[in-house]
């Protein structure tokens, strides 16, 4: 039986990333060049950790190739989250990220050999009407929301994966291996994109206190738990309860830029929806089984 600690646990990872849309707002950097610095910053605090934990990184070339293939997708995932959000706004990228549960619904039996559970997709298209009524945009967003869209692909695809990872190896090492291969990835584009020149835009000193503390909190630590927790927690599970991410998200954005984010009635009505389906999830596998 599942602990309520690592529910606890679950939700406290959940309520990092929520704040990480806001941070990518905050920080004025383009979303190749905040990736970049993330990656950089999230590295440097991984590798201190691994070294002070003295953690084993053993595995075969092809497992290393395997794990760097995934950080790969990482990379391409948080550029098409980022750049969602700098050609529209916060709330048209979540509209186009919530087909995540979508996504993983097909995903997971597919790469976790496991039957397709009607539910789970069920449960996704019930999640995605109630961020649909939440995130409601007009018209002319189409490239946000498709961006969006490619964020949750990729989130999905390296989550679910990373649940079969896990079964095998230490999570600070997937994490750091994934994180170079995410770095590998938007090196080669800044690359594609300067024909051949490495520049990247100066970083201001508000933007380095948000940096940190989207690299070192929202990412090394959330997403090292976040593969440790699919040992208790099925990729979908996880995902199915990052839904949870716009409403922290909106939150937050309430707090730090005032009445321009007061949420209206709509809102209240998809984040009820939400928390029928997240909290209602673990009881229906409970049964399920």
């Amino acid at each position: 039986m599942i602990s309520k600690g690592k529910y606890f646990q679950l939700h406290f990872i959940i309520l990092l990333w929520g704040f990480t849309p806001v941070l990518g707002k905050l920080i004025s950097l383009s979303a190749l060049d905040l990736v970049f610095w993330r990656l950089i910053l999230s590295i440097i605090s991984l590798t201190g950790y691994i070294f002070y934990k003295k953690v084993e990184l053993n595995v075969s070339k092809i497992e290393f190739l395997e794990i760097l293939f995934m950080g790969l997708i990482v990379g391409a995932h948080w550029y098409f989250f980022y750049h969602a959000i700098k050609v529209s706004n916060v709330s048209i990228a979540m509209a186009g990220f919530s087909t995540i549960t979508l996504f993983a619904s097909i995903i997971q039996p597919i790469i976790m050999k496991k039957k397709f559970y009607w539910g789970d997709a069920i449960y996704g298209l019930i999640i995605l009407i109630g961020l649909t009524i939440i995130l409601s945009f007009e018209g002319g967003a189409a490239l946000g929301v498709i961006y969006g869209i490619l964020a949750a692909f990729t989130g999905a695809f390296f989550s679910v994966y990373n649940g079969k990872l896990i079964e095998k190896h230490n999570s600070s090492y997937i994490t750091i291996i994934e994180f170079v291969g995410a770095l590998l990835f938007i090196i080669v584009v800044i690359l594609l994109q300067g024909n051949g020149n490495f520049e990247l835009q100066l970083v201001s000193q508000s933007d380095w206190i948000w940096l940190i503390i989207l690299s070192v909190l929202c990412t090394t630590l959330a997403f090292t738990l976040s593969v440790e927790i699919m040992k208790v927690f099925s990729p979908f599970t996880v995902i199915i309860t990052n839904n949870l991410e716009p409403i922290y998200g909106v939150f937050f954005s309430v707090l730090l830029f005032g009445e321009s984010e007061i949420m209206s009635s709509k809102f209240y009505l998809g984040a009820l929806i939400i928390l029928v389906c997240v909290f209602s999830y673990p009881f229906l596998k409970k049964n399920e089984k």
